[in-house]
């Protein structure tokens, strides 16, 4: 077998997204391909949420060595507060020392054939560019999200544009997440090869949805799983529309339960809470700030009777353009959940990657979070046709498959192949 050295920060037992499971799964699933995994990765302590001991399998053949780490926040910050250059490029630089030695090591036995690095910790993405500069073996930079955008703002954002530029530059690959952030890179990286730059998306598993029983609820539930924010990911277009169906007398008061799971600290806020008593609805709004095993919150997902994609950027600041750009490249990963386990879908999201796969998939009809008369239509629609049966949904078309795990990883065994003939 060939072997792949994984400079991953997030790799489980983390739960803190569900985009860890990007790198999991692409390292599952490369066994099958004739690629073993040796993963460096950091100590599971640092994980905001993890899931329980035993929810994660790891296959035994894939070799994980988490090294040394610290959080600058946690370490030289006070009450939470630190100088922000502290943080440059991400909270957890410090991990490059350790990682870049424990890489070395691997690459000296003589085990490795490629590397893989993959963000969004930039620092994953300098351990990756050091060792490829030292070694010269094939290195593949994946970006699970956007890192800059147009251009830095001020001292620190122009310096990690510098960061990104020798990144992409000495990368044998670039992998981007949506068509979108790859059109984006060829935009700014027009003197780069464009075969450099190649889109796999995030996906599903379908053993993931094999064996589990959709929990539904006595009542009508509108269900969103992941964090919520006062910029991209707010609710409060969802809050309008459900206030406007209950005033049209579309959804039942007595039937109703609005349920926001793994929220994170935003469902704390003043203004999260102001849109609850402007809308008048607290009683009906179930809120969960942490996160549950990732089997539980399909299974919650599966007996919904609407589930819910936020992705619209609503920031009135100064980086209002920044954070539409960077919003604009984005596909939440629970999307492509959503896509498999078939219930209904009610997507506020504005323009770019979310409405262009919704498109491509016929999953669901994209509104604009500030519509409110379209979202409490389709709200309408939804309580009268039917509630959770029980069992799980079909996928709205057979191009969905497409997004499977295995068939994603099959694209990056392509690129490795590639790299590592030449």
């Amino acid at each position: 077998m060939k072997n792949l050295l994984a400079i991953a920060f997030h790799y489980p037992p983390d739960n803190s997204s569900t985009g860890v499971l990007r790198t999991y799964k692409f390292t599952e699933y490369l066994l099958d391909h004739g690629w073993r995994s040796h993963v460096i990765t950091a100590p599971s302590a640092l994980y905001a949420s993890r899931n329980p001991p035993g929810a994660d399998v790891i296959p035994a053949q894939i070799e994980v060595e988490r090294v040394w780490a610290c959080d600058v926040k946690r370490a030289l910050g006070f009450r939470g507060i630190y100088p922000g250059w502290l943080a440059v490029p991400d909270r957890y630089w410090p991990w490059f020392f350790a990682a870049r030695r424990a890489g070395t090591r691997a690459i000296r036995r003589g085990t490795v054939d490629a590397i893989y690095s993959t963000y969004p910790l930039p620092s994953a993405h300098l351990i990756g560019l050091s060792l490829r500069k030292r070694y010269k073996l094939p290195w593949i930079a994946d970006f699970r999200d956007p890192w800059v955008t147009e251009a830095g703002r001020g001292l620190i954002g122009r310096f990690e544009v510098r960061l990104e530029r020798e990144v992409v530059t000495v990368a044998d690959r670039v992998i981007c997440n949506t068509p979108a952030m790859r059109r984006n890179f060829l935009v700014r990286y027009p003197h780069l090869p464009q075969e450099k730059f190649v889109t796999i998306t995030n996906g599903y598993d379908e053993k993931d949805f094999s064996a589990i029983v959709p929990k539904a609820t006595a009542k009508f539930q509108i269900f969103y799983p992941g964090t919520i924010d006062s910029e991209n990911r707010n609710p409060r277009g969802l809050f309008a529309g459900i206030r406007r169906a209950l005033d049209q007398g579309w959804l039942s008061s007595d039937d109703l339960l609005v349920t926001f799971l793994g929220c994170g600290p935003y469902a704390e806020s003043a203004p999260f809470r102001q849109d609850l008593n402007t809308f008048a609805l607290e009683p009906y709004v179930e809120i969960r700030r942490e996160r549950i095993p990732y089997r539980d919150a399909l299974e919650r997902m599966a007996g919904a009777d609407v589930v819910v994609v936020l992705s619209e950027n609503l920031a009135n600041d100064g980086d209002a353009d920044h954070t539409q750009e960077w919003t604009a490249m984005q596909v939440p990963a629970k999307l492509y959940e959503y896509l498999r386990v078939g219930r209904p879908l009610l997507a506020l999201v504005g323009e770019g990657a979310v409405k262009e796969l919704l498109e491509k998939t016929g999953a669901g009809v994209p509104i604009p979070s500030r519509d409110t008369d379209q979202i409490a239509q389709a709200l309408k629609h939804y309580y009268a046709v039917g509630r959770a049966d029980g069992t799980l949904g079909v996928p709205p078309s057979a191009g969905i498959s497409e997004y499977g795990r295995d068939k994603l990883t099959g694209m990056l065994v392509r690129e490795l192949d590639a790299l590592t003939a030449s």
